[in-house]
């Protein structure tokens, strides 16, 4: 054999994540620049642990006492299931508008519109309510009154200064967030660790107080109010698939977007409960902790000098801050992502590009709507609710899509049915435990308020959808796998 024919004993390593837009027919257009920690810091901010318990804290001891902070680790399992089964597609489909993308490939068309446009809704809501909670938190601590005119002007003042950020570049904002979540792991862990530690050995509270809830039925009669204060870790641990929207944009997604996936939810759940277990065995007073308005501001005022707690406080507000800069972040990216094929009203004006590759058109958009949403609700916990109910419900769509185990046109090698993406066993799993999530978020006659704002986004969204039905999803055909190996 002539030995110019034969191959090279170190060929170059086959560009992966080049070659997943290449099969779905779409070519980079973005800037790679997403390291592994920005990734994570990503969903990490996202998720929001301190943010989430600081917001909710004080409804989870009125409504079960202290024994509600299991059902954080609970919940944590359950939202670890959907964090694998959302590694394993974002392993195979590294794609921005990760929901839209995923579900199109796995159950058409049609349901990977409605994916994307419940998880605009998601997104655009949670930025809202995240503006709304910082805008609330602040004005207070800059001696402004907290009326509902003034928490309205600083939202959308926060909504402006997080777009412009986003404007700059995915680089400079991926820097930002990486700095704020640093600082918030450190400060929150130091937090969470001391009042552990100053409540053992002050014998503030014994283990046992863990398990009480002082106040509430016993028994079975428990069990309603333990469920549902098992709400506050269903609405915080979410998000931590956020990476999965950055995929065009972070080096090797194959590998880093699923780390950044699992990782996230993991460690926030491992965070959150030191936290939980800290603050709790802290309480001085259950009494007085269950009626202030901020009890992490309460028992930390306690324990701690002032100017300490004020410090925390501000690392809080930081938190919050980078949740909101993340979630413009992803949400321009699912807008992006739509209108690239064509899915969206003004979709050529909307997938315009500016001059640092980012989607600026889609997010200036966005942060005006939300700050018009903030002005129309007026009321943080209706915001929240609206976005949780989206997000179960486009996580539903996904995982229900992936059981479906329809054929992928562009897997390598073999039959397709032989291996799916997502095992039966564990998609199965993740179904049930979302079912029951949705039930919870949806049943209750507290909750109608935010079924009735799902239904009007869920009308307008029919409206867009029988316009952009008929388009054309790309303009060029996928590139068959066989075109793509020399």
């Amino acid at each position: 054999m002539n030995p110019e024919n034969l191959p090279p004993e170190n060929p170059a390593p086959f560009p992966q994540s080049q070659d997943a837009l290449t099969r779905h027919g779409y070519k980079q257009e973005l800037k790679r620049e997403i390291g592994w920690f920005s990734s994570f810091a990503m969903s990490f901010s996202i998720i929001a642990v301190t943010t989430g318990l600081f917001a909710t804290y004080g409804a989870g001891l009125q409504t079960a006492g202290p024994a509600f902070i299991w059902t954080w680790p609970i919940v944590g399992v359950g939202q670890l299931l959907l964090a694998l089964v959302f590694a394993k597609l974002a392993r195979h489909i590294p794609l921005s508008g990760m929901a839209y993308q995923w579900t199109r490939e796995l159950g058409g068309d049609s349901l990977g519109w409605w994916a994307g446009w419940l998880m605009i809704i998601q997104l655009l809501t949670g930025l809202a309510a995240v503006c709304y909670a910082l805008a609330s938190y602040s004005l207070p601590a800059l001696g402004v009154a907290a009326s509902d005119r003034n928490i309205v002007i600083a939202t959308a003042a926060v909504l402006l200064s997080i777009a412009f950020i986003n404007h700059m570049g995915v680089k400079i904002t991926s820097f930002v967030n990486d700095f704020m979540v640093l600082a918030q792991i450190v400060v929150i862990l130091v937090v969470g660790i001391l009042l552990l530690f100053l409540a053992v050995r002050h014998k503030t509270n014994s283990f046992h107080f863990l398990f009480t809830h002082p106040g509430h039925p016993g028994g079975m009669a428990f069990f309603g109010p333990l469920a549902f204060s098992s709400l506050m870790a269903a609405w915080t641990i979410t998000g931590f698939e956020s990476a999965a929207n950055l995929a065009e944009e972070t080096k090797l997604p194959e590998q880093r977007v699923p780390f950044a996936i699992v990782s996230s939810e993991v460690f926030s759940v491992i965070i959150g409960f030191i936290i939980l277990l800290g603050f709790t065995l802290a309480i001085p007073s259950l009494d007085e902790a269950t009626r202030n308005p901020a009890p992490f501001a309460y028992i930390m005022y306690h324990h701690f000098p002032h100017i300490f707690t004020k410090v925390v406080m501000a690392i809080i507000l930081v938190e919050i801050y980078a949740c909101a800069l993340a979630n413009l972040t992803i949400l321009g990216r699912v807008v992006w992502a739509m209108a690239r094929d064509h899915q969206l009203p003004a979709s050529s004006w909307f997938g315009a590009l500016s001059t640092r590759k980012v989607p600026a058109n889609a997010m200036w958009f966005m942060a005006i709507v939300a700050a018009i949403f903030t002005w129309w609700a007026k009321f943080q916990i209706v915001i929240a609710g609206v976005s949780g109910l989206a997000a179960y419900t486009t996580y539903v769509m996904v995982v229900g899509s992936a059981l479906r185990n329809r054929p992928l046109r562009w897997q390598m090698g073999g039959d397709p049915a032989l291996s799916p993406m997502v095992p039966k066993t564990l998609g199965i799993a993740t179904l049930i435990w979302l079912l029951i999530c949705l039930g919870a978020l949806t049943l209750p006659s507290s909750a109608w308020i935010n079924d009735k704002a799902i239904l009007v986004g869920l009308a307008l969204g029919l409206c867009i959808w029988l316009v952009t039905r008929k388009r054309p999803r790309i303009s060029e055909p996928r590139t068959e796998v066989s075109e793509l190996i020399p």
